[in-house]
C-alpha cells in the first residue's frame, strides 16, 4: 500500500508526521486539535508551561524514536514540526541541522 500526502516523499512524510505530532501536542498541552495551527505559539497560544513542556518532550520522545527537542528555542508548532521531521532525517546529507536538546 502506498500513501501519498504531498508532492514529494519528504512533504508526504512531513504531513504524516504532522498528524502524529498534532495528536501528541494536543494530549500534552490539553488543547483541541483545531487549536493547533502552523503559526500557533506553544507558550502564548497553546499555554505550554514548564510542567507541560516536560510532558510534551516525553511524549515526543516516546512517539518519535527518543528524540529530544529544545522547546525553549522552538516558539511555534511549525518550528516544532520542522525540528521533529529534520531530527528523523538527521543522518541524510541533504537535511540541515536543527537545534536539538543535548
Amino acid at each position: 500500500m502506498c500513501i501519498k500526502a504531498g508532492k514529494d516523499e519528504l512533504e508526504s512524510v512531513k504531513n504524516l508526521m504532522g498528524m502524529a505530532l498534532k495528536a501528541v501536542v494536543a494530549e500534552a498541552l490539553d488543547v483541541d486539535l483545531d487549536d493547533i495551527t502552523e503559526e500557533a505559539r506553544l507558550v502564548e497560544d497553546l499555554r505550554m508551561d514548564g510542567t507541560t513542556a516536560v510532558v510534551l518532550q516525553d511524549l515526543i520522545a516516546d512517539t518519535f524514536d527518543g528524540i529530544r527537542i529544545n522547546l525553549e528555542t522552538t516558539p511555534t508548532y511549525a518550528a516544532l514540526l520542522e525540528r521533529v521531521v529534520l531530527s528523523e532525517f538527521h543522518g541524510l546529507d541533504s537535511a540541515p541541522e536543527c537545534d536539538l536538546a543535548a
